[in-house]
């Protein structure tokens, strides 16, 4: 049995919640559409990862294997007057087994790029990161990255995000010989002959285990970039570095901890960022012996980011992975929680917050798919743009087992 590409690729996967109670119903303030691929099969894993920004959502699938386990593929839907319609499958040029492109996808205006960590390019998951370029209504392969450092186990590309003429690649596994997972993360600037690298960013305080870059983020000139392995203040309670630029270089600008940090809490092992707002999840925070999840709010000040708030679900239960993905888009946080079995067993929610004024972030809505079922990990994957929100359930098995879904709620 295939597992998840979460824990496929870096063995934090959580054990089965008991079930609880069903909440009681109330009426939707959404219409949900469910996305799926045109030519689903076993395994695919559609839903893995996922991003949208306004009519154009991209779901990843890095289980498709049309040449062997692992090939991989990104799929493009695109909202039309008919609803939501599958507008292309995204394939690398060099497509091969074990390449698993799809394992991470974002999107920036008219360019998708597309994470392949398993590539071997230099050496075995050296990893890779594709370039599509829509010209009207279909996307072409522009260019394809890789680091300059790139080789054994890096995982290039386990990570990207997109913004303008930026795009950043994530390498967790980048490491000089005797250390492991110290991590680093490219960034590359577009310019009149394609996509360059522009930077390597490493850790003030690079260390082996810190796995640096395993989740990336990028907005109006920041890049966040989490290490969830970081054990400054106690093993695995992990931090998040913020990197700025001026004009010429990127500069490390600020760590940051959460308030409470605590060993095995993996803070930083997802991040997001929007405008003044960063959000990085912790799925293993506790709450006594208990693993709960959390994820923290950020804000940036005249002195730099600060701490806003801590979010955990009123209704979580133990090693229901919330925080595992979390997405940020204006006054929009979405948190997924990949375990939840509050209506089917591992089925999995996604929790949505809203900022009301000064009285901050609240709880606007608790998500599920209108057909849950067992094992589904719907939360596995989150996006936001406007007042859309995207989820994957790359585990949902009604065509095919583990074929995948995701879904699009618009409020």
């Amino acid at each position: 049995m295939k597992v998840t590409a979460i824990c496929l690729l870096v063995s934090l996967c959580f054990p089965f919640s008991a079930p609880a109670a069903a909440a009681a119903s109330t009426s939707p303030t959404y219409t949900e559409t469910k996305l799926l691929a045109n030519d689903a099969e076993r395994a695919d894993e559609f839903g893995a990862a996922v991003a949208i920004q306004g009519n154009v959502a991209v779901v990843g699938a890095p289980g498709d294997s049309p040449l062997g386990f692992g090939t991989g593929a990104a799929y493009v839907f695109v909202k039309t007057s008919s609803g939501w319609q599958q507008q292309q499958k995204l394939t690398a040029s060099d497509s091969a087994s074990h390449k698993f492109f799809g394992a991470s996808v974002a999107i920036d205006g008219d360019r998708i790029v597309v994470g392949a960590y398993g590539d071997q390019n230099a050496d075995i998951f050296s990893g890779a990161a594709y370039v599509f370029l829509r010209s009207g209504s279909t996307w072409v392969e522009e260019q394809k990255l890789t680091g300059s450092e790139n080789s054994f186990i890096d995982n290039f590309g386990i990570s990207v995000a997109i913004e303008g003429d930026t795009i950043v690649c994530g390498a967790f596994g980048n490491s000089d010989p005797g250390q492991s997972e110290v991590g680093s993360a490219y960034v590359f600037r577009r310019t009149g002959t394609g996509w360059i690298e522009q930077q390597e960013l490493t850790a003030s305080d690079a260390a082996s285990g810190a796995r640096f870059a395993l989740s990336v983020g990028l907005s109006n000139g920041t890049i966040v970039a989490g290490a969830d392995g970081n054990s400054e203040l106690g093993h695995f309670s992990g931090a998040i570095y913020i990197f700025t630029f001026d004009g010429s270089h990127w500069t490390e600008q600020q760590k940051l901890h959460a308030q409470d940090a605590s060993e095995s809490a993996s803070f930083g092992y997802h991040v997001a960022i929007s405008g003044d707002t960063i959000v990085a999840g912790a799925p293993q925070d506790s709450v006594g012996t208990l693993m709960m999840g959390a994820a923290y709010i950020f804000s940036r000040k005249t002195n730099g980011w600060s701490q806003d708030r801590k979010l955990v679900g009123k209704d979580t239960n133990a090693f229901d992975g919330f925080g595992l993905r979390v997405a940020v888009s204006g006054d929009t946080i979405v948190v997924g929680s990949f375990n939840d079995s509050e209506l089917a067993f591992r089925g999995g929610s996604a929790y949505v917050y809203k900022l009301n004024g000064e009285s901050g972030w609240s709880l606007s809505k608790k998500l599920y798919p209108s057909d849950p079922a067992k094992d589904d990990t719907f939360g596995l994957a989150v996006a936001a743009s406007g007042s859309a929100v995207l989820v994957g359930a790359s585990a949902k098995s009604d065509i095919a087992f583990f074929a995948g879904a995701a879904y699009v709620f618009e409020f």
